[in-house]
């Protein structure tokens, strides 16, 4: 764990793009630090933030606070680029991005699931795979140089509230590594500036780990929550959701261990913590209740595909994912009529 005594980079500058719930915190929270942040949006959370600033509730407090708002023609190159948004926007958001990476900018994808840099950076005939479940045409690889890439988890839990508003009352915990697995002087400063902000940060040499425990959480709450519309609690305390849930969780460890990866946490504490965590909505089935898109491709597609190339069946994640975008696609469908 990195020391919260550390002397911060004051002078960096730091871009978050994509204001939802966790690119909100993330901005506020850099603001809170010290740090000269600035955010990229559009439409209504352009025009909100432009207005009115950013407001985070949190365990410290309220915060109101100003910050610099635009498109990225608005800005020069940044130091540090945070990219917060669903999974399956990367590609538009990685495209809308480019005037302010250069060559040395460090950049931080914060998303959920399976990144597409999974395999760069790995020895052996696997590095530089392309999984196409998150980047089917490779634009992602293309647009993002995997050695300005830093491997982040999250344990955030945050929900935005509206344009510009984002509400969260758990610790805030991150999980950063190179993806070659050295420890460098730029994850470390990272991580310094992460720390100052508020945010607990850890270093590791092994960030596909980390990958794979989120991934595992996600796996086996979100789709079944899209499905039956329950809480983490309700989800892991109702014995059939419980029992399908460890099904799912046996199928993803085969794969896991498939790619010499472990989980960071053992299995029972998984199935626990999440029951633990009340009342909680998954973000799959926020984004079911605000019409948005679910984030079944990195999340559940592309286990799946990682699960084929091995040579691995997941039965029961297969038909729990097919039911969820059953249930997204219906949920369309009512809408629209």
């Amino acid at each position: 764990m990195i020391s919260p005594n550390a002397e911060p980079s004051v002078n960096a500058r730091i871009c978050v793009a994509g204001p939802g719930a966790i690119g909100l915190t993330l901005a506020a929270r850099l603001l809170i630090g010290g740090y000269r942040v600035s955010v990229i949006a559009r439409g209504s959370s352009l025009t909100s933030i432009r207005q009115n600033g950013i407001r985070l509730v949190d365990r410290e407090g309220d915060h109101q606070l100003r910050i610099e708002v635009g498109t990225a023609s608005d800005f020069p190159a940044q130091d540090i680029l945070f990219l917060c948004p669903k999974s399956q926007d990367m590609p538009a958001l990685a495209a809308a991005v480019q005037p302010i990476i250069g060559p040395n900018t460090l950049i931080v994808p914060v998303i959920n699931g399976i990144p597409w840099w999974y395999f760069d950076g790995v020895t052996g005939g696997w590095n530089g795979r392309q999984i196409k479940s998150v980047d089917p045409d490779g634009v992602l690889k293309e647009r993002l140089q995997s050695t300005q890439i830093v491997g982040v988890t999250t344990t955030i839990t945050a929900e935005r509230l509206q344009p510009g508003v984002a509400r969260t009352f758990n610790p805030l915990q991150m999980t950063i590594g190179e993806l070659d697995g050295h420890i460098s002087a730029r994850v470390k400063n990272l991580a310094e500036i992460l720390v100052r902000s508020g945010i607990e940060t850890r270093v590791t040499s092994r960030i596909r780990d980390a990958i794979w425990t989120k991934v595992a959480r996600n796996l086996i709450s979100n789709p079944v929550s899209a499905i039956t519309r329950v809480t983490l609690r309700e989800n892991f305390s109702n014995g059939y959701l419980a029992n399908i849930s460890r099904q799912m969780l046996y199928e993803v460890l085969l794969v896991v261990a498939a790619y010499e990866a472990h989980l960071e946490i053992d299995p029972d504490t998984i199935m626990t913590s999440a029951r633990n965590m009340g009342d909680v909505e998954t973000s799959m089935l926020q984004d079911l209740e605000r019409g948005s898109p679910l984030e079944l491709s990195s999340i559940c597609d592309a286990v799946i595909e990682l699960a084929s190339l091995r040579g691995i069946s997941m039965p029961v994640t297969q038909a729990m994912t097919d039911l969820a975008r059953f249930a997204s696609q219906a949920a369309d469908h009512s809408r629209v009529a």
